[in-house]
């Protein structure tokens, strides 16, 4: 038998995966419910904070990056619900027209979002004891989101990569949302370690992204190929972020980058 007769024998006893369909009548619902579930991680998260501030007693004054920081990821929000919304009345010319204002934002939010922190860590530096090991967090979610936020906006013609970058994308900084709200409630119930850090700081990021892979599992009968690439990789840097957070060699390399 020849090679080619052998991988022809192969493919007909091999099972043919499943073809992946672009589109489903579930997901417009799916999307909603989503969109609902970032806008509850941020309002829930930031209430507190947003309320203290409001009422004049906040830790410390708002500079100038922070107001750029907040306006830019409340925009980020509002215009994801605008393009679901408009996906849903089916206007995808406005959709994509209105979709390039993320190559600006995006890097707004990525540059602010990261500066942002950088003030907070000077500020902890006047007012101990200091934060260097949560500023390897920040920079775990904005380059996250970078990065997934650019893959979507580089395949923006092919709606079901572009979609689900968005969906990671959007995610990291939400799962930081949810962070605030309660992971110092899981962070009393499963302590401060390598294992439970990964609970307490990645749970929301990681309940949204199982609840994204069952979807398309239940829809499609397999994962989307940005789930494969992506997800892996997603966890794989939780987990380096948690190593990080936890070595005394990360201490000085943060205060350098602080400048503290």
């Amino acid at each position: 038998m020849t090679s080619g007769e052998v991988a022809v024998a192969a493919a007909a006893v091999l099972p043919k995966r499943r073809r992946f369909i672009a589109f489903h009548r579930a997901d417009r619902n799916f999307f909603l419910i989503f969109l609902l579930v970032c806008w509850l991680g941020v309002i829930m998260g930031f209430a507190p904070a947003v309320t203290l501030r409001w009422n004049g007693h906040a830790r410390f004054v708002a500079p100038l990056i922070l107001k750029v920081h907040a306006v830019a990821f409340s925009t980020w929000l509002v215009l994801l619900t605008v393009q679901i919304w408009l996906v849903r009345r089916k206007n995808t010319a406005l959709h994509m027209k209105l979709g390039l204002a993320a190559f600006a934002l995006v890097p707004v939010m990525v540059v602010s979002g990261y500066f942002a922190e950088v003030y907070t860590q000077r500020w902890h530096i006047a007012h101990p004891p200091n934060n260097f090991p949560f500023f390897i967090l920040p920079i775990f979610w904005v380059l996250t989101f970078g990065s997934l936020a650019t893959a979507a906006l580089a395949v923006r013609k092919d709606p079901g990569a572009h979609k689900r970058l968005i969906l990671l994308a959007t995610t990291m900084i939400v799962g930081a949302a949810y962070d605030r709200w309660w992971g110092d409630a899981l962070t009393a119930a499963f302590g401060d370690g390598l294992g439970g850090m990964l609970v307490n700081e990645f749970a929301a990021t990681d309940l949204i992204l199982f609840g994204a892979l069952a979807y398309d599992f239940w829809t499609r009968g397999r994962l989307h190929k940005v789930y494969e690439i992506a997800v892996p990789i997603i966890l794989l840097l939780q987990v380096a972020t948690t190593i990080i957070y936890h070595s005394a060699k990360w201490l000085p390399i943060a205060s350098f980058l602080v400048g503290g």
